[in-house]
């Protein structure tokens, strides 16, 4: 009986041997939600395949953490066959030991670097993936192309698959930052069963969620202790500084008092009563002066009357008196 690596590696072979002409990629599109990353679209290894029907998506705010697998396929192809390689993973996960729709994972990366969108419409949102061992949910599923049992992913595969799982945290709202946990129910699994609370890193390796060395003894420590801290690096990176706040200002110089005129020392001589010259009743005392010297006057004729004699006084009181040689004291 052939064991599943001999049939993976014969369906790779198979897929190498599609004529060139629809197996060589047509321009790299970018991702448009995915910063700083140059992605290959399905189209660009899958040609005449055709896509399958519109595949399950995670609900809004669903896709709870990211998985890493490895194919465990040959690591020494050349940049040209990696196409051909897409193609035998296809044929493998739609064929009739898997029945699958579309190939397995969201997306791969290369061992050059380059990273190809996988399952159709994973550019574009979160598609559910599938995995052997089950699929328990709540990811998205991104594939070294090699075998890292013993080997581990190259230095342009390692910063590649950082850049990935970096754009889909950001895409997706993921904390990647170590020793941060997500917890779900599981879909099933062959370790978790349905129904199961799973609680796992947000960057996990396929052996955390089924039973399965995937992706390769010398892969999961790089998944478990560098991706993780590398990627939340590089979002921090991406990160704008805070505004520093405005330098403040000179201080302007407080506008000088506007001058006062003096009060005129004369009040007969002020242009015309104001308000804090009036009295309580609103009487200016220049007429308040006026009235007294009226009543002055008054007094005065007055009293020159009260001394002229009137008929009915006696003589005597008529004749002026003798003003006196020495002032009156007291006066």
């Amino acid at each position: 009986m052939l064991s599943r690596r001999t049939v993976l590696q014969g369906l790779v072979a198979a897929g190498l041997a599609v004529p060139l002409a629809t197996s060589l990629p047509r321009p790299a599109t970018a991702a448009p939600a995915l910063a700083g990353l140059e992605i290959r679209p399905r189209a660009a290894w899958a040609e005449g395949l055709g896509a399958p029907a519109p595949l399950p998506v995670e609900a809004p705010g669903d896709v709870r953490f990211l998985l890493v697998h490895h194919s465990a396929s040959p690591n020494g192809y050349a940049a040209g066959d990696v196409p051909g390689t897409l193609r035998g993973f296809h044929g493998f996960h739609t064929g009739a030991d898997k029945g699958w729709p579309d190939v397995a994972y969201n997306f791969f990366v290369d061992r050059y670097g380059v990273v190809w969108e996988g399952r159709s419409g994973s550019l574009d949102g979160p598609v559910q993936p599938s995995a052997t061992g089950g699929s328990q949910g709540f990811a998205q599923i991104c594939c070294f192309v090699g075998d890292h049992t013993t080997e581990p992913p190259t230095p342009e595969a390692q910063r590649s698959m950082v850049a990935l799982l970096a754009g889909l945290a950001e895409r997706y709202g993921i904390d990647p930052t170590p020793g941060v946990t997500t917890t779900f129910v599981s879909r099933g699994s062959n370790r978790w069963p349905a129904g199961a609370s799973v609680t796992t890193p947000t960057i996990a390796g396929h052996r955390d969620m089924s039973v399965t060395s995937c992706p390769g003894d010398a892969a999961y420590p790089l998944v478990r202790d560098a991706f993780p801290g590398q990627v939340a690096a590089l979002l921090a990176a991406r990160t704008p500084p805070a505004p520093a706040p405005p330098e403040p200002g000179p201080t302007a110089a407080p506008a000088p008092a506007p001058e006062q005129s003096a009060a005129p020392s004369d009040p007969a001589t002020a242009a015309g009563p104001q308000d804090d010259d009036r009295s309580v009743d609103g009487t200016s005392p220049l007429v308040l002066a006026a009235g007294g010297a009226a009543a002055v006057a008054t007094a005065a004729a007055v009293y020159r009357f009260s001394r002229v004699r009137t008929p009915e006084q006696p003589a005597a009181a008529q004749q002026s008196p003798q003003p006196p040689s020495e002032p009156l004291a007291g006066g």
